[in-house]
């Protein structure tokens, strides 16, 4: 009898211990960011044109119906480099109806007055479509046409 009540103490005692330990606070107070001087990489200077009107040039786009991404050629026509732009691009049947529509952000660097070649990620998923200025398919698909408008590009002005 006394082996059995020992043991109803111990397992007792055994799931108590536990649920009395101490709680362990692993977060650091009073922390503070370490001062940083600035470095030539870190310290840009940028500006933002909002719907800037011939800062850029979109001289070249091209999908294939098989191709699950898009190029399209970006040229920089201001006097400084481009760090990133805004662009919505609009995706129109042969009846003039839009079949799509979506704004992305590129980052870039493009030099004054250079093109650089750009792929993005197809809107077409289902590879149905194809671009009407491009190669034809053989097999049944659905042309389309595209219209870019610049919503926002960010230079870094020139440092002469």
């Amino acid at each position: 009898m006394t082996t059995l009540r020992n043991l109803a103490i111990i397992a007792t005692l055994l799931t108590l211990c536990p649920a009395a330990a101490d709680r362990v606070v692993t977060t650091r107070k009073n922390l503070k960011p370490a001062e940083t001087a600035p470095t030539p990489e870190t310290s840009h200077t940028y500006d933002t044109l909002v719907s800037p009107t011939g800062a850029v040039r979109f001289c070249g786009y091209e999908k294939t119906i098989r191709a699950s991404k898009e190029t399209l050629f970006i040229e920089n026509k201001t006097d400084s480099a481009i760090s990133s732009i805004s662009l919505t691009i609009e995706y129109i049947d042969n009846a003039g109806r839009q079949i799509h529509r979506r704004s992305l952000r590129q980052t870039t660097d493009i030099p004054p007055h250079q093109t650089r070649r750009y792929d993005i990620r197809s809107w077409d998923t289902q590879k149905t479509y194809y671009y009407k200025n491009g190669e034809q398919p053989r097999k049944s698909a659905t042309p389309y046409d595209i219209r870019i408008t610049t919503d926002t590009i960010f230079i870094q002005p020139c440092t002469r």
